[in-house]
């Protein structure tokens, strides 16, 4: 046995007799105190050190109350010898989680009843948070499912790293926002809630391939229920958005009515019919909120992707004038910072970028020629004298899934204009039916040659030879298109 000493008492646990399995914050031990009576004692994985000797301040504000439906502390802190921490609770006669396993699926009936004593518990302490609510942490205690471990995750969340955090998250039952850091709220516990309430329904909770993924993005999956009322506050209270579940009152009187106004699952009455149709509207809202959710997610990764893009692209130009620059010392550089282009002038030419369009493209817009394309540019050569532009477009794109992201060149050419080609296609449509097997009035005259990495010094050179034949006033359209090498034949 090992004896600790904690603010007001000391106690005694074996640490060879653990009492369920070790969780996310602690492991929980058999133990007894120094009247002799037998208690539970949680050891938290955390120390002296990493609290930076902030005290336990769950002890102050829950030890020494009597709840009806919260596991009341009866000592916790840090032990006076070692430094650890310690929490010490009356010992309960088992977990939620164990009798999931045992006895689950549960009907509606037992199930609601369960989830109204777990809500009951979270309003009794409602200035706090749990953050960490899960089957392991609702205990059956003097005939009454209680909450268990309320506070002790927000003093490891303060004490510690958002890594260590993300550790002890408990995967199965976190809510969207405890996977992106954001502030945990009273609608945290009720997301967590609904896992519980969707597990108490299947014996398993909705998410378990992949939950970092699933909880923020996938819709709930189907499941079965005799009472509407039931699977609709469920849907409720796995919402993706933590501003539109249900608070906790709110969620405490649905299931009052569920729990003593039991409903027969064919009732024939207008209730019954209502309550269906609540039912597969809250359902049809919790999928519609995990779609925008993956879309919104994923439409962001787009525009942080576009934003490198444009990064590894003005790079690459900057080292262009660079290399300009070292071979004519008399070229000119400007820009314009309120049409974002770039400009470098020698003579008579002009080689000008445009850099105005850092947003992301939406996925899917090239849908005939498969291409990804996330971000677009333009760069154009253009001479004073006999009037000429040559211009390209600029696509940061992938062909497939198993291709990289990277910019491209693709200059086009139309038999509607021919004096002015190749040139630059703004127009999505037009670039994506060029890139297709589908004939149309435009087409490829250049490209898709990579212009990054190992090809940048080729996109180079051929920019500053078309920026040599400008200045000098020899630039011309090519005498066929496609071009088939470089440089092209007069």
């Amino acid at each position: 046995m090992i004896t600790i000493k904690l603010p007001t008492g000391t106690f005694e646990y074996d640490p060879a007799t653990p009492l369920g399995r070790r969780g996310g914050f602690g492991q929980v031990f058999a133990g007894t105190a120094d009247s002799g009576s037998t208690v539970a004692i949680k050891k938290l994985h955390l120390s002296a050190a990493e609290a930076a000797h902030r005290e336990l301040r769950i002890a102050e504000e829950l030890k020494g109350h009597q709840f009806d439906h919260v596991i009341q502390f009866i000592d916790a802190g840090e032990d006076a010898d070692t430094g650890d921490y310690f929490v010490v609770m009356p010992k309960a006669d088992g977990s939620l989680q164990i009798t999931i396993e045992r006895e689950a699926p549960f009907d509606t009936a037992e199930g609601a009843a369960i989830l109204l004593q777990i809500t009951k518990g979270l309003m009794e302490v409602n200035d706090l948070v749990h953050r960490d609510l899960k089957p392991d942490n609702v205990l059956f205690h003097d005939g009454k499912w209680k909450v268990a471990d309320l506070g002790i995750a927000r003093f490891i969340e303060e004490a510690t790293s958002s890594n260590t955090l993300k550790d002890c998250l408990s995967p199965f039952y976190a809510a969207p926002e405890q996977w992106r850091f954001e502030r945990a709220t009273h609608a945290t516990d009720v997301y967590a809630l609904g896992c519980i309430g969707y597990c108490l329904l299947t014996a398993h909770p909705p998410f378990r391939i992949n939950p970092a993924e699933e909880h923020q993005k996938s819709p709930v999956p189907l499941f079965a229920c005799e009472d509407p009322r039931l699977s609709t506050l469920i849907n409720m209270m796995l919402r993706k958005l933590p501003q539109t579940r249900p608070v906790l009152s709110r969620v405490g009187q649905l299931l009052e009515e569920i729990v003593t106004r039991p409903q027969e699952a064919n009732a024939p009455d207008a209730m019954s019919v209502l309550a269906k149709v609540a039912a597969d509207v809250a359902d049809k809202e919790q999928k519609r909120q995990a779609r925008e959710q993956a879309e919104s997610t994923a439409y962001e990764a787009r525009v942080a992707l576009a934003r490198g893009a444009f990064e590894i692209l003005t790079e690459n130009l900057e080292r262009l004038w660079g290399r300009i620059h070292m071979q004519a010392a008399n070229a000119q550089r400007t820009s314009n910072r309120y049409n974002h282009k770039l400009e470098f002038r020698l003579g008579d030419g002009y080689l000008e970028i445009d850099l105005s369009r850092p947003d992301a493209f939406a996925a899917g817009l090239f849908k005939h020629s498969g291409w990804d394309v996330v971000a677009s540019s333009q760069i154009s050569v253009s001479q004073a004298q006999r009037r000429y532009v040559w211009s390209a477009s600029l696509w940061y794109m992938r062909f497939n899934s198993e291709s990289d992201y990277r910019w491209y060149e693709v200059s086009y050419w139309s038999l509607g204009g021919v004096e002015s080609a190749p040139f630059a296609c703004t127009d999505v449509e037009d670039a994506d039916y060029a890139a297709s097997r589908i004939m149309h009035s435009v087409n490829i005259a250049f490209g898709p040659e990579p212009i990054d990495d190992e090809k940048e010094a080729v996109f180079h050179d051929r920019w500053t030879w078309l920026l040599a034949k400008a200045a000098g006033n020899q630039l011309t359209r090519p005498s066929s298109m496609p071009i088939r090498s470089w440089p092209p034949q007069p």
